[in-house]
């Protein structure tokens, strides 16, 4: 029993600090405006009620209809104008428009007794926007007082239902108005019998009808808090996710170097980078530094997969790429090492594509090795831009006892080489097409000025212009590199 109190207790804590938060307060303000809206409809009706009847389509005595009416219209624009002065951002604006509601429509259903047959029924259907079951709840028992009472008083001054009438066979109805009820009341027909048969023939099959509907719209009060909450719910774990995925975002490029050019005291090389990432954590990367005074080495790479868990696998390639090119090993040697030890521990069956190249920056050989990523593109000193169409080796990761095999480029007075990722060859546009190695060509080899960062900014530009605002799906990583001897 303890147990159960204090979990009643921990809910209740829990719904009423949702409430302050403001978890149900637009909800609320939401339902307020519909409410005031049904208020405003309400008082129209009534008004139209009175025109008719002022005008003979309804035949009800002026006295008894008049005073209701006027009330009611009285009542409905006035909340009406309350709920528009504050806005629809009051807490207990809730209770007032069902509470006028409620006495609305039992003048209504009194007057018309056999006419509004089920709009006893409009509050509590309402009231379930507020998703609170207990004010859907208060509002039904609210309702069958009032409607009860309604029964009563229509029982005797609401339009009369002549199938409820009792009267002696062969009674003759004749009034000087010209009034049915009229003729009815003058006949001197037995109330008591009247108030039986209205509870029996009229308000008791009302009240059935309400029933199911009054448990149908508590059913769907509940069902709404419930949904609320587990949108909440969603909403703060959504808020949780991307706020890791912006840290990953900001780790992933604190890892990267930025700033240009990144070895200043070197004359005999430049190379710029760039990433462009997508929506989403990636797993692009590159890295370049100098394994000693004679040695650059570069390495771009792309893991598969997006978020957290292609940002770590990143972060332990590259790490394992730099301590074993540090060890002083050969590119193909390295991609081998690499390889076994993502397989070692790699039970999400990641994978990384990545290209290695260590630059004699004295005499110009480049050592690379290929782990099927994309071609390299080479320029010479007085030549275009052309693909080195590598031997690909197999992706890192993918399976144990792989073999990487080295080779060996020639870098002259001008040579440069450009290294980039599959988001820049399938870069679309809104006709799904690629924007492919064959534009990347005729970017490059149409530039006037040819440096590392002219070619990125050119790249950058152009696959900007092809994608003509699409969104981006991939990151878009890119390195150059000139060998200046």
């Amino acid at each position: 029993m303890t147990d159960l109190k204090t979990k009643k207790e921990k809910t209740k804590n829990l719904f009423k600090k949702l409430y302050e938060d403001g978890v149900f307060h637009e909800t609320e303000k939401q339902a307020n405006r519909l409410g005031a809206l049904v208020m405003a409809a309400s008082g129209i009706l009534l008004a139209i009620i009175l025109i008719l009847n002022a005008t003979g389509v309804f035949r009800m005595s002026e006295t008894v209809v008049f005073a209701p009416m006027i009330a009611g219209i009285i009542a409905a624009g006035g909340v009406t104008v309350v709920c528009i002065i504050f806005k629809f951002d009051k807490w207990w604006l809730k209770y007032m428009l069902v509470f006028t509601l409620i006495v609305v429509y039992a003048f209504l259903d009194g007057i018309f007794t056999h006419k509004a047959a089920i709009i006893m029924a409009i509050p509590v259907i309402f009231s379930s926007r507020y998703f609170s079951r207990k004010l859907t709840v208060m509002t039904a028992c609210m309702c069958t007082a009032a409607f009860f009472i309604s029964a009563m008083w229509g029982a005797v001054w609401g339009l009369f239902d002549l199938n409820i009438v009792s009267l002696e066979k062969g009674t003759r109805m004749i009034s000087e108005g010209g009034f049915l009820d009229q003729a009815v009341l003058d006949t001197g027909f037995d109330r008591k019998s009247t108030i039986k048969d209205v509870l029996l023939f009229n308000y008791l099959p009302k009240w059935m009808v309400f029933t199911v509907i009054a448990l149908i719209s508590i059913n769907i009060a509940r069902r709404g808090r419930s949904m609320v909450l587990k949108q909440h719910e969603k909403d703060m774990e959504n808020a949780r996710i991307e706020s890791e995925l912006e840290l990953a975002r900001k780790l992933q490029a604190d890892m990267l170097i930025h700033d240009f050019p990144a070895f200043p005291e070197q004359s005999s090389f430049d190379i710029c980078a760039v990433m462009t990432p997508a929506r989403e954590v990636g797993g692009d990367f590159y890295d370049f530094f100098m394994v000693d005074d004679d040695h650059l080495a570069v390495v771009i790479a792309d893991v598969s997969g997006k978020g957290i868990p292609a940002a770590l696998f990143m972060t332990s390639s590259m790490t394992l790429i730099k301590s074993y090119t540090t060890s002083g090993h050969d590119p193909g040697d390295i991609l081998s090492l690499v390889n076994e030890r993502l397989c070692d521990k790699n039970p999400e069956g990641m994978f990384v594509t990545a290209w290695l190249g260590i630059l004699d920056i004295r005499s110009g050989k480049l050592r690379a090795a290929n782990a099927g990523h994309e071609y390299p593109i080479l320029k010479d000193p007085d030549g275009a831009f052309g693909l080195i169409k590598d031997k690909h080796g197999f992706v890192l990761g993918g399976m144990g006892g792989m073999k990487y095999n080295s080779y060996e480029i020639d870098m002259h007075h001008g040579s440069m080489i450009l290294l980039y990722t599959d988001g820049l060859a399938e870069a679309e546009n809104e006709g799904e097409e690629f924007f492919g190695t064959d534009r990347i060509l005729d970017t490059v080899n149409v530039l006037d000025k040819c440096d590392p960062k002219a070619v990125l900014d050119s790249l950058q530009k152009a696959v900007a212009r092809f994608s003509a605002g699409e969104p981006q799906v991939d990151d878009l990583t890119m390195v150059c590199l000139e060998f200046r001897g």
